[in-house]
C-alpha cells in the first residue's frame, strides 16, 4: 500500500494534475480522513470519496494538492463529472471502469493507472457486481476553483 501511495504521489508531481474533490471541511487538518462525497442512503456504499491530505504547495498559495481515496462497493460508480485539469488515479484494489465521453470503456486492474482528460465527462465504475474496489487519486488544482464539476446524466433517445 505504501509503494502505491508513494507512486500516486510521484506521479501526482511530476506533471499537472487536477483535483478530483471539493475541499474538505475548513476545522480538519488537511482534510485527513474527511469523506467529501459519498452515494446516497438508498444506494448503500456504491461510492466514497476521502481525502487523506489536502495542502497548498511549498512557495505558492496558487495551487492545492490532495491526495484521497475513491471506495466503490460492487457495481458501484461515481457521478459523471469532470475536472477543470488533470487528475490521475491508481486502482489499489479490484477493477474500475472508466467510462470516458467519446472514448470505448476501459477496464483497469489493481496496479494500473489511468488519466482521464480534463474537462471531459466521465464516470468510474466498478467491474465487479460481488466485490469492493478502491482507487488513490493524486491531484493539484488551482486554489479558489472547483475541483470537480458534476454534471447530469446523459440524454437518452
Amino acid at each position: 500500500m505504501t509503494k502505491h501511495l508513494l507512486l500516486a504521489s510521484a506521479l501526482c508531481l511530476s506533471g499537472h494534475v487536477a483535483l478530483a474533490q471539493q475541499a474538505p471541511p475548513a476545522a480538519a487538518p488537511h482534510g485527513a480522513g474527511q469523506a467529501t462525497h459519498a452515494a446516497p442512503a438508498a444506494a448503500g456504499a456504491a461510492f466514497r470519496a476521502t481525502v487523506l491530505l489536502e495542502t497548498p504547495l511549498l512557495g505558492t498559495e496558487r495551487r492545492i494538492y490532495r491526495l484521497y481515496t475513491i471506495d466503490l462497493g460492487p457495481s458501484g460508480a461515481t457521478p459523471r463529472h469532470m475536472h477543470p485539469g488533470d487528475e490521475i488515479a491508481l486502482v489499489t484494489e479490484g477493477a474500475v471502469t472508466l467510462e470516458m465521453e467519446g472514448e470505448a470503456a476501459r477496464t483497469f486492474q489493481a496496479g494500473q493507472t489511468f488519466h482521464p482528460r480534463p474537462m471531459t465527462p466521465h464516470v468510474a465504475r466498478n467491474a465487479s457486481a460481488a466485490a469492493p474496489a478502491r482507487l488513490i487519486v493524486s491531484s493539484i488544482t488551482e486554489a479558489g476553483r472547483p475541483s470537480t464539476i458534476l454534471l447530469p446524466p446523459p440524454p437518452t433517445n
